[in-house]
């Protein structure tokens, strides 16, 4: 469980929050930190500059005046970063020389002096600091000039402890809210990922719950329209696509299981009568061609089996180009010509007037555009009565495309075609002429592959009349 937790998603995202924000909260405090004790220093030193140009002020300063130097009740009660009574001054001439001192001032105390620095035209105070006897001090040299011109350098230092302890208290407070800050910024990070994460774990347990059995059910969509939203649409949508191809494959096995029986059963049957007993060379020709026929049959149902769970099941590469349907619908009548003429079935192609070369051209896929049309072809030329016609018209609506083909034949029921959604259907048992029964389910499934609507009107006297509409403005 442990290994789980420290490998998991959840516990990285904590990592990584948490180490973002004590990068930034170390990088902010030490910036903050760096800017007040500046300004704590210049505060310091602006009052350490002050009393020095408060003593200026003061009568003419001559040697042996500093030893009396006395501070006023006004001065004493100032409030300062440091005390008054620790600070000592030194009085030099421009050389260096000390002219006068503060008495407190420890004996081996030298504040540093370089007699070239106020030989500049330009010079002013100038801080420093400076350590003795494991104490630091904070000192401001500052240029006084008489009226007579003569040029002295007051020397003013005070132990710097208080800034020490502001310092240490700016640094032990940084130690001590730093890690607390880090520590609940990862109690929430770790609560807010949580709930952040907690859409995928649902999304977890639902697919662990899902077999082959209830492809059906999806996974619970977030309206959050986030990329955990889509994780759950595109979840939804292989679902989808599997359920889809376990259907075509359960759909393929069930056709394969009732339509492959009947051939299979008539082959056997007409295998066992032929071998009973000695034939005729006349008989022995009827059985030989009432096999062929059922061979031949049986190789069809085959084709659009394969051919409807190769398209439902969404297998193989479909190619998708500009289709001009009237060209298409020409070849695809030119095959089926052989048989019209058979039946002397007069085949009429009707385009309308309206219609310019651009509102011909449909997107798809030529192979299975042509399966499609095919197959409601054959069929309108098979359930026709002999000497009738079938008429296709391709017309313009709108943005869409209509192909009609109508037949004279006995038409469907209107459960058959209730059937053919379900992907199961089959002529009724009156109709005598051979066929697989699952033609209109391939056109179906093509259809829909193509975004076309199939639709099926039965005629006013007798037949049938079939309605592909293509939509112009999808791109597929």
């Amino acid at each position: 469980m442990n290994a789980i937790f420290f490998k998991g998603i959840r516990f990285r995202l904590t990592l990584v929050y948490s180490s973002l924000f004590g990068f930034f909260i170390c990088v902010f405090a030490y910036i903050l930190s760096s800017q007040y004790l500046q300004l704590l220093r210049q505060d310091f030193d602006s009052a350490l500059l002050n009393i020095g140009i408060d003593i200026s002020r003061n009568d003419v300063i001559t040697p042996g005046y500093l030893s009396h130097l006395k501070v006023s009740d006004y001065e004493s009660r100032k409030e300062l970063p440091f005390a008054i009574g620790s600070t000592i001054y030194v009085l030099r001439s421009i050389d260096g020389e000390i002219i006068g001192k503060s008495p407190e001032i420890p004996r081996d105390l030298n504040i540093p002096y370089r007699p070239d620095l106020p030989q500049s035209p330009d010079y002013t105070h100038r801080f420093l600091s400076l350590t003795h006897s494991g104490i630091e001090y904070r000192a401001v040299n500052i240029k006084l000039t008489n009226t007579q011109g003569q040029v002295k350098i007051l020397q003013i230092a005070t132990p710097s402890y208080i800034l020490g302890e502001q310092q240490n208290r700016v640094v032990l407070l940084n130690l001590l809210t730093i890690p607390l800050l880090i520590l609940i910024s990862s109690v929430a990070s770790y609560i807010i990922s949580g709930n952040a994460l907690n859409p995928i774990k649902v999304l977890t347990e639902t697919a662990n719950s899902i077999a082959a059995e209830n492809l059906s059910q999806r996974v619970p969509e977030v309206k959050t329209n986030d990329e955990v939203a889509e994780l759950s649409r595109t979840f939804n949508n292989l679902l989808e696509r599997l359920e889809k191809s376990f259907k075509a494959q359960e759909n393929f096995v069930a056709n394969a299981s009732h339509q492959l029986n009947t051939p299979l059963s008539i082959i056997k049957g007409e295998l066992d009568i032929l071998e009973s007993k000695s034939r005729s060379p006349e008989e022995e020709a009827k059985f030989r061609k009432s096999l062929r026929e059922e061979l031949e049959r049986l190789i069809d149902l085959v084709k659009k089996m394969l051919l409807i769970s190769r398209v439902e099941g969404g297998h193989g590469n479909f190619v998708m180009v500009p289709v001009r349907i009237d060209e298409l619908l020409l070849n695809t009548t030119s095959r089926l010509s052989g048989r019209a003429k058979e039946k002397k079935i007069t085949i009429r192609f009707n385009i309308g007037n309206n219609m310019e070369e651009k509102d011909l051209i449909i997107s798809g896929d030529r192979q299975l555009l042509d399966a499609m049309f095919e197959n409601i072809l054959e069929n309108a030329i098979k359930y026709s009565p002999d000497e009738s016609i079938v008429t296709i018209d391709v017309e313009k609506n709108s943005h869409v495309m209509e192909v009609a083909i109508s037949d004279e034949g006995p038409g469907i029921k209107p459960k058959e075609w209730e059937m053919i959604a379900k992907g199961r259907f089959k002529r009724g048992e009156e109709i005598s002429l051979p066929g697989t029964g699952i033609g209109l389910s391939i056109v179906q499934s093509i259809a829909e592959l193509h975004h076309a609507e199939l639709t099926y009107r039965p005629k006013e006297s007798q037949g049938s009349h079939f309605v592909l509409a293509f939509s112009q403005q999808k791109t597929l």
